[in-house]
């Protein structure tokens, strides 16, 4: 019985004055209240939920209100109903789930995994996957050279979430790009991106691809039109090494920034 009620959503303080007053039949919510040990106020929302159910009917006699049953026919139609809209639900899930494994059996077949250490990413779609796969990691230093000030003018909306998630989580970055005006803005967000910009003559630094080392995973890609691309390398030496040139890198990238003259606003 209490199955029953269960399924309709009925409390079982709703149950139990259901079947009190199949047993009573039409009664007022005091006398109600006292033959259940109920709270007179509960009593009176449950009533209320019985009464929007369909499962209780209410009347006034002699300007008192009083509660009377539904037929418990009411019940088998509540149930047929309820039924009937979980398995249009169903239906409509069923449409999703599908729709959900075709968008993953289209990543899937756009993200090539050899062996869980590389990882080759084709498509657009596919390297946005591997930009945000970023932000999962738990590392607090992401060492990058070029792409960001093209991929920043190309897609301001995604790449703010992506900074503001990446700020969120703490992760700074060491970033070295090409002395462009774009990218000169780019520096002046520098502090509030938890970030530190060194920016090199353009034709030294990287035209339209991106090399991020972050932990123990390499990761280079370009989203050039069509030819969007990506890998990801999983090694723990081949990480350090880069890190290694990476600092190099960094240290040439800060004296020639110093050796630049400022260009006038």
């Amino acid at each position: 019985m209490n199955e029953i009620f269960e399924r309709l959503k009925c409390s079982p303080t709703q149950a139990k004055l259901y079947l009190l007053l199949l047993e009573l039949g039409p009664t007022i919510a005091s006398m109600l209240a006292k033959r259940a040990n109920v709270k007179r106020v509960t009593v009176y929302g449950a009533l209320e939920g019985l009464v929007q159910k369909g499962l209780v009917e209410t009347f006034n006699k002699n300007n008192v209100g009083y509660y009377q049953a539904s037929s418990p026919e009411v019940i088998t139609n509540l149930l047929d109903h309820q039924l009937e809209e979980e398995q249009q639900f169903n239906q409509r899930a069923h449409k999703k789930v599908e729709e959900m494994k075709k968008l993953k059996q289209k990543i899937d077949k756009q993200i090539i995994e050899v062996k869980g250490v590389i990882r080759y990413y084709e498509g657009r779609e596919a390297v946005e996957t591997l930009i945000q796969e970023n932000l999962k990691l738990p590392h607090k230093t992401q060492y990058c050279i070029g792409m960001s000030g093209y991929y920043a003018l190309k897609y301001t909306g995604e790449w703010n979430r992506y900074i503001q998630t990446r700020v969120k989580n703490g992760m700074k970055v060491l970033s070295i790009q090409a002395d462009t005006p774009e990218n000169q803005e780019y520096k002046k967000r520098d502090q509030q991106e938890l970030r530190e910009t060194h920016l090199i003559p353009v034709q030294m630094c990287p035209d339209h691809a991106e090399l991020n080392i972050i932990g123990d995973r390499i990761l280079l890609y370009t989203d050039e039109e069509n030819e969007a691309v990506g890998i990801k390398i999983i090694n723990r030496k081949l990480a350090n090494i880069l890190k290694k040139l990476f600092a190099l890198a960094w240290d040439q990238a800060g004296d020639l920034q110093k050796k630049t003259p400022k260009k006038r606003s």
